[in-house]
Protein backbone atom coordinates (compact mmCIF):
# COMPACT_ATOMS: atom_id res chain seq x y z
CA UNK A 1 0.00 0.00 0.00
CA UNK A 2 1.07 3.39 -0.48
CA UNK A 3 1.90 5.51 2.22
CA UNK A 4 1.00 9.51 1.30
CA UNK A 5 3.24 11.90 2.49
CA UNK A 6 1.52 14.50 5.58
CA UNK A 7 3.00 17.71 5.85
CA UNK A 8 1.89 20.19 8.82
CA UNK A 9 1.84 23.53 7.83
CA UNK A 10 2.24 25.93 10.60
CA UNK A 11 2.70 29.75 11.58
CA UNK A 12 1.21 32.86 13.74
CA UNK A 13 -1.23 34.59 12.96
CA UNK A 14 -1.35 36.32 9.25
CA UNK A 15 1.60 34.90 8.60
CA UNK A 16 0.54 33.39 5.07
CA UNK A 17 -0.78 29.96 5.37
CA UNK A 18 -3.62 30.44 3.36
CA UNK A 19 -2.20 32.09 0.92
CA UNK A 20 0.51 29.65 0.58
CA UNK A 21 -2.38 26.69 0.35
CA UNK A 22 -4.35 28.62 -1.87
CA UNK A 23 -1.17 29.03 -4.64
CA UNK A 24 -0.48 24.89 -3.92
CA UNK A 25 -4.46 24.07 -5.07
CA UNK A 26 -4.52 26.35 -8.08
CA UNK A 27 -1.68 25.38 -9.54
CA UNK A 28 -1.13 22.82 -12.46
CA UNK A 29 1.38 20.73 -10.67
CA UNK A 30 -0.63 17.18 -11.48
CA UNK A 31 -0.86 15.97 -7.82
CA UNK A 32 -3.91 15.41 -5.95
CA UNK A 33 -3.55 17.05 -2.94
CA UNK A 34 -6.16 16.92 -0.06
CA UNK A 35 -5.98 19.81 2.87
CA UNK A 36 -6.81 19.68 5.77
CA UNK A 37 -8.53 22.71 7.78
CA UNK A 38 -10.08 24.49 10.68
CA UNK A 39 -12.27 26.74 9.35
CA UNK A 40 -13.36 26.02 5.53
CA UNK A 41 -15.01 29.64 5.24
CA UNK A 42 -11.55 31.46 5.38
CA UNK A 43 -10.27 29.37 2.56
CA UNK A 44 -10.75 32.05 -0.59
CA UNK A 45 -10.66 28.85 -2.93
CA UNK A 46 -11.35 30.08 -6.17
CA UNK A 47 -15.31 29.22 -7.45
CA UNK A 48 -13.76 27.62 -10.78
CA UNK A 49 -11.74 24.91 -8.89
CA UNK A 50 -15.09 23.73 -6.70
CA UNK A 51 -16.63 20.72 -8.39
CA UNK A 52 -18.73 19.80 -5.45
CA UNK A 53 -19.65 20.25 -1.64
CA UNK A 54 -20.68 17.62 0.55
CA UNK A 55 -20.57 18.36 4.19
CA UNK A 56 -17.30 20.08 5.74
CA UNK A 57 -15.52 18.86 2.71
CA UNK A 58 -15.12 20.57 -0.70
CA UNK A 59 -14.05 18.69 -3.78
CA UNK A 60 -11.95 20.52 -6.10
CA UNK A 61 -10.91 20.07 -9.65
CA UNK A 62 -7.79 18.03 -10.06
CA UNK A 63 -9.10 15.54 -7.70
CA UNK A 64 -7.44 17.33 -4.59
CA UNK A 65 -9.98 17.62 -1.44
CA UNK A 66 -10.21 20.72 1.12
CA UNK A 67 -12.11 19.03 4.32
CA UNK A 68 -12.76 20.90 7.62
CA UNK A 69 -11.26 19.11 10.85
CA UNK A 70 -11.14 19.47 14.65
CA UNK A 71 -7.79 18.85 15.56
CA UNK A 72 -7.79 17.99 18.87
CA UNK A 73 -10.91 15.27 18.62
CA UNK A 74 -10.76 13.54 14.59
CA UNK A 75 -7.61 14.52 13.35
CA UNK A 76 -6.43 11.46 12.58
CA UNK A 77 -9.67 9.77 11.80
CA UNK A 78 -10.47 12.83 9.19
CA UNK A 79 -7.06 11.81 7.91
CA UNK A 80 -7.63 8.08 7.07
CA UNK A 81 -11.20 9.52 5.98
CA UNK A 82 -9.72 11.55 3.39
CA UNK A 83 -7.12 8.69 2.05
CA UNK A 84 -10.07 6.54 1.32
CA UNK A 85 -12.19 8.71 -0.18
CA UNK A 86 -9.72 10.55 -2.75
CA UNK A 87 -6.46 8.56 -2.40
CA UNK A 88 -4.01 12.13 -2.26
CA UNK A 89 -0.90 12.04 -3.23
CA UNK A 90 -0.11 14.52 -0.16
CA UNK A 91 -2.02 15.07 2.55
CA UNK A 92 -1.45 19.07 4.01
CA UNK A 93 -2.41 19.86 7.69
CA UNK A 94 -2.71 23.79 7.86
CA UNK A 95 -2.69 24.53 12.06
CA UNK A 96 -4.26 27.27 13.64
CA UNK A 97 -2.13 30.59 14.18
CA UNK A 98 -1.56 29.82 17.73
CA UNK A 99 -1.26 25.93 17.54
CA UNK A 100 1.79 24.33 18.42
CA UNK A 101 2.90 20.99 16.25
CA UNK A 102 4.98 19.31 18.88
CA UNK A 103 1.82 18.43 19.90
CA UNK A 104 0.67 17.59 16.74
CA UNK A 105 3.89 15.70 16.43
CA UNK A 106 3.23 13.67 19.72
CA UNK A 107 -0.04 12.55 18.75
CA UNK A 108 1.45 10.96 15.77
CA UNK A 109 2.53 7.68 18.01
CA UNK A 110 -1.45 7.28 18.48
CA UNK A 111 -2.70 7.06 15.36
CA UNK A 112 -4.68 3.91 14.64
CA UNK A 113 -2.74 1.87 12.82
CA UNK A 114 -4.74 1.48 9.98
CA UNK A 115 -3.85 5.01 9.48
CA UNK A 116 -0.51 4.67 10.44
CA UNK A 117 0.17 2.32 7.25
CA UNK A 118 -1.33 4.86 5.11
CA UNK A 119 0.87 8.08 5.83
CA UNK A 120 4.60 9.26 6.28
CA UNK A 121 5.04 11.97 8.21
CA UNK A 122 6.29 14.25 6.16
CA UNK A 123 7.48 17.14 8.22
CA UNK A 124 6.84 20.87 9.43
CA UNK A 125 7.13 23.93 7.17
CA UNK A 126 6.64 26.95 9.12
CA UNK A 127 5.34 30.16 7.37
CA UNK A 128 6.77 33.13 8.63
CA UNK A 129 6.11 36.85 7.47
CA UNK A 130 9.15 38.46 6.52
CA UNK A 131 7.46 41.81 7.43
CA UNK A 132 5.96 41.78 10.52
CA UNK A 133 7.00 38.28 12.12
CA UNK A 134 10.34 39.41 13.96
CA UNK A 135 7.74 40.82 16.41
CA UNK A 136 5.82 37.76 16.75
CA UNK A 137 8.88 35.83 17.56
CA UNK A 138 10.15 38.18 19.60
CA UNK A 139 6.88 38.31 21.49
CA UNK A 140 4.98 34.72 21.41
CA UNK A 141 5.89 31.81 22.90
CA UNK A 142 3.75 30.07 20.51
CA UNK A 143 5.06 31.70 17.39
CA UNK A 144 8.85 30.51 18.61
CA UNK A 145 7.65 27.00 18.97
CA UNK A 146 6.59 27.06 15.92
CA UNK A 147 9.94 28.15 14.22
CA UNK A 148 11.53 25.54 16.68
CA UNK A 149 9.57 22.55 15.37
CA UNK A 150 9.84 23.39 11.66
CA UNK A 151 12.63 21.52 9.43
CA UNK A 152 11.67 24.28 6.57
CA UNK A 153 10.97 27.90 6.82
CA UNK A 154 8.11 29.55 4.34
CA UNK A 155 9.45 33.36 3.78
CA UNK A 156 6.24 35.28 2.69
CA UNK A 157 5.88 38.73 2.15
CA UNK A 158 9.38 39.39 1.25
CA UNK A 159 8.07 41.45 -1.78
CA UNK A 160 6.54 44.07 0.44
CA UNK A 161 8.69 44.08 3.91
CA UNK A 162 11.71 46.59 4.26
CA UNK A 163 15.27 45.33 3.89
CA UNK A 164 15.56 46.08 8.13
CA UNK A 165 12.63 43.92 8.77
CA UNK A 166 14.19 41.05 6.43
CA UNK A 167 17.24 41.45 8.29
CA UNK A 168 15.63 41.38 11.93
CA UNK A 169 13.41 38.23 10.67
CA UNK A 170 16.93 36.32 9.66
CA UNK A 171 18.75 37.13 12.38
CA UNK A 172 15.79 35.71 14.74
CA UNK A 173 15.64 32.11 12.85
CA UNK A 174 19.46 31.99 13.08
CA UNK A 175 18.80 31.74 16.66
CA UNK A 176 15.75 29.33 16.86
CA UNK A 177 15.67 27.42 13.95
CA UNK A 178 19.50 27.27 12.08
CA UNK A 179 19.37 24.16 10.62
CA UNK A 180 15.50 24.66 9.14
CA UNK A 181 15.99 25.48 5.15
CA UNK A 182 14.50 28.60 4.35
CA UNK A 183 12.91 29.45 1.47
CA UNK A 184 10.48 31.45 -0.71
CA UNK A 185 8.96 31.41 -4.44
CA UNK A 186 8.15 33.78 -7.22
CA UNK A 187 4.89 34.41 -7.87
CA UNK A 188 3.25 32.39 -11.00
CA UNK A 189 2.10 28.45 -11.64
CA UNK A 190 6.13 28.04 -12.14
CA UNK A 191 6.89 29.15 -8.70
CA UNK A 192 3.66 27.49 -7.18
CA UNK A 193 4.64 24.31 -8.65
CA UNK A 194 8.33 24.53 -6.86
CA UNK A 195 6.36 25.23 -3.99
CA UNK A 196 4.16 22.38 -3.75
CA UNK A 197 6.96 19.87 -4.70
CA UNK A 198 8.84 21.30 -1.80
CA UNK A 199 5.59 21.40 0.88
CA UNK A 200 4.97 17.46 0.31
CA UNK A 201 8.59 16.62 -0.43
CA UNK A 202 9.03 14.01 2.78
CA UNK A 203 11.94 15.30 5.38
CA UNK A 204 13.31 14.20 8.54
CA UNK A 205 11.14 16.14 11.54
CA UNK A 206 13.01 18.41 12.93
CA UNK A 207 10.90 17.96 16.28
CA UNK A 208 11.65 14.30 16.76
CA UNK A 209 15.18 14.80 15.33
CA UNK A 210 16.27 16.61 18.63
CA UNK A 211 14.87 14.59 20.62
CA UNK A 212 16.76 11.41 18.82
CA UNK A 213 20.20 12.97 18.36
CA UNK A 214 21.51 11.52 21.64
CA UNK A 215 20.92 7.66 19.83
CA UNK A 216 21.57 8.64 16.34
CA UNK A 217 25.35 10.24 16.87
CA UNK A 218 27.08 7.43 16.06
CA UNK A 219 24.99 6.95 12.83
CA UNK A 220 26.18 10.05 10.99
CA UNK A 221 29.74 9.08 9.65
CA UNK A 222 27.53 5.85 7.24
CA UNK A 223 26.01 9.27 5.38
CA UNK A 224 29.15 10.71 4.42
CA UNK A 225 29.90 10.44 0.60
CA UNK A 226 30.58 12.73 -2.25
CA UNK A 227 30.34 11.79 -5.40
CA UNK A 228 32.50 14.45 -6.75
CA UNK A 229 29.98 15.93 -9.55
CA UNK A 230 30.92 19.13 -11.08
CA UNK A 231 27.26 21.23 -11.59
CA UNK A 232 26.46 24.29 -12.28
CA UNK A 233 24.08 26.27 -11.42
CA UNK A 234 22.27 29.71 -12.81
CA UNK A 235 20.35 31.91 -11.36
CA UNK A 236 18.53 34.99 -11.97
CA UNK A 237 15.99 36.99 -10.29
CA UNK A 238 14.97 40.91 -10.69
CA UNK A 239 13.72 41.40 -6.82
CA UNK A 240 16.36 43.04 -4.99
CA UNK A 241 18.01 40.93 -2.76
CA UNK A 242 19.90 41.25 0.84
CA UNK A 243 23.79 41.19 -0.20
CA UNK A 244 24.61 39.53 3.24
CA UNK A 245 22.07 36.68 3.23
CA UNK A 246 23.17 35.89 -0.10
CA UNK A 247 26.99 35.50 1.33
CA UNK A 248 25.65 33.56 3.90
CA UNK A 249 23.49 31.06 1.02
CA UNK A 250 27.09 31.10 -1.14
CA UNK A 251 29.31 30.16 2.18
CA UNK A 252 27.33 27.58 3.49
CA UNK A 253 28.46 25.60 0.64
CA UNK A 254 31.36 25.37 1.83
CA UNK A 255 34.23 23.49 0.31
CA UNK A 256 31.61 21.85 -2.10
CA UNK A 257 31.76 25.11 -3.59
CA UNK A 258 34.21 25.57 -6.64
CA UNK A 259 33.40 29.19 -7.91
CA UNK A 260 30.08 31.51 -7.92
CA UNK A 261 30.45 34.50 -9.43
CA UNK A 262 27.81 37.41 -10.61
CA UNK A 263 25.82 40.76 -10.37
CA UNK A 264 23.38 41.50 -7.48
CA UNK A 265 20.50 43.70 -7.30
CA UNK A 266 21.17 44.83 -4.06
CA UNK A 267 18.15 45.89 -1.45
CA UNK A 268 18.20 49.75 -0.54
CA UNK A 269 21.27 50.14 -2.66
CA UNK A 270 21.54 51.70 -6.19
CA UNK A 271 25.46 50.65 -6.79
CA UNK A 272 25.77 47.24 -8.71
CA UNK A 273 26.74 44.51 -6.40
CA UNK A 274 29.27 41.87 -7.36
CA UNK A 275 29.81 38.78 -5.55
CA UNK A 276 32.76 36.46 -6.02
CA UNK A 277 33.45 33.37 -4.98
CA UNK A 278 37.44 31.82 -5.31
CA UNK A 279 39.34 29.18 -3.37
CA UNK A 280 37.85 29.69 0.09
CA UNK A 281 36.94 33.05 -0.05
CA UNK A 282 33.71 34.77 -0.98
CA UNK A 283 33.63 38.58 -1.63
CA UNK A 284 30.74 41.00 -2.33
CA UNK A 285 32.16 44.35 -3.55
CA UNK A 286 30.82 47.75 -5.19
CA UNK A 287 31.11 48.20 -9.09
CA UNK A 288 29.41 51.88 -9.66
CA UNK A 289 26.38 52.29 -11.33
CA UNK A 290 23.66 49.69 -13.16
CA UNK A 291 23.57 52.21 -16.51
CA UNK A 292 20.66 51.61 -18.89
CA UNK A 293 19.74 48.01 -18.09
CA UNK A 294 17.11 47.93 -15.04
CA UNK A 295 19.04 45.96 -12.53
CA UNK A 296 18.90 42.20 -12.09
CA UNK A 297 20.98 39.67 -9.78
CA UNK A 298 22.62 37.39 -12.53
CA UNK A 299 24.94 34.73 -10.83
CA UNK A 300 26.69 31.27 -11.73
CA UNK A 301 27.48 28.28 -8.86
CA UNK A 302 29.91 25.57 -9.76
CA UNK A 303 30.68 22.83 -7.49
CA UNK A 304 29.95 19.56 -6.06
CA UNK A 305 26.59 17.85 -5.86
CA UNK A 306 24.84 21.41 -5.88
CA UNK A 307 21.13 20.72 -5.94
CA UNK A 308 19.93 23.55 -8.13
CA UNK A 309 15.82 23.53 -6.72
CA UNK A 310 17.60 24.15 -3.35
CA UNK A 311 19.92 27.04 -4.65
CA UNK A 312 16.94 28.55 -5.85
CA UNK A 313 14.70 28.46 -3.26
CA UNK A 314 17.33 29.27 -0.54
CA UNK A 315 18.87 32.81 -3.45
CA UNK A 316 14.57 33.38 -3.01
CA UNK A 317 14.20 33.93 0.33
CA UNK A 318 17.01 36.72 -0.27
CA UNK A 319 14.76 38.72 -1.39
CA UNK A 320 13.63 41.98 0.34
CA UNK A 321 11.62 45.05 -0.44
CA UNK A 322 13.55 47.86 -2.30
Amino acid sequence: MKRVPFTILTGWLGAGKTTALNRMLAAQHGRKLAVLVNELGRISIDTQLIVGRGGDVLELAGGCVCCKVDIKNDLWDGIGDIVARSSPDAVVLETTGIAEPAAILDGLVRVPEAVRDRIVPAGVICVVDAETGASALEKRDEARAQAVAADRVLLSKLDVASAEAVRRTHALLDELAPGAERASFPAGDAGARAMTAWVVEPRALRAWTMRAHADDHDHHDHHAHHHHQLVAVAFADDAPLLGERVLAVIEGLGERLVRAKGFVHLAGDARRGFVERAGLRTELRHEGAWGAAPPRTELVLIGEDLDEAALHRALWACRAGS
